[in-house]
């Protein structure tokens, strides 16, 4: 057994960043479909946050505040519903360790919108999502769901089946 110098291996440090990660997506997605979120409560969030409300600075991302007025506020009940799934499917997937790298894009692809509609906010919302969207990205590159998630035995039994179709149509090419 390999040693390593921390309380455990980098493997079981992944997974449990992984499954931390995904229980976030959880909360906040299960959050919002259980409670009031919907097209108007998106609405109101979005508009405060473009105009500069309850004592927020209005959203300096001017590129993306026409994307939100021109089809996510008109469209508005198709996103809440969206943000709201997908959050929490994205937290499940993240938490099984299933098709981690995919997920991993789609969740940094959601926070890379939160960060473009809220970074003005606070410096805090700005870090925190900046720093899930680095943290994603890493997961998509490193396979994260290799370790202790579903991605092994699936993919792992897919890769050894490719490997076989390869050997045998090798040694039927050589005889």
């Amino acid at each position: 057994m390999k040693k390593y110098p921390g309380l455990f291996s980098p493997e079981i440090a992944w997974a449990l960043l992984r499954i931390f990660l995904g229980f976030l997506f959880v909360m906040a997605g299960t959050e919002k479909l259980l409670g009031n979120f919907n097209g108007t409560a998106l609405t109101g969030t979005l508009t405060s946050w473009i105009n500069g409300g309850g004592g927020v600075p209005s959203d300096p991302n001017l590129w993306y505040v026409g994307f939100l007025k021109g089809t996510v506020i008109p469209h508005a009940s198709l996103f809440a519903g969206l943000v709201a799934y997908g959050e929490t499917l994205v937290g499940i997937f993240l938490i099984l360790g299933l098709s981690t790298s995919i997920v991993a894009l789609i969740g940094a692809f959601l926070n890379a919108n939160y960060y473009f509609a809220a970074a003005q906010t606070s410096a805090s919302t700005q870090m925190v999502n900046a720093l899930f969207i680095v943290v994603e990205l890493l997961f998509a590159l490193a396979c994260v769901g290799q370790f202790y998630g579903l991605d092994q035995p699936l993919f792992g039994y897919l890769r050894r089946r490719r490997k076989e179709g390869k050997a045998g149509i090798s040694s039927s090419k050589a005889a």
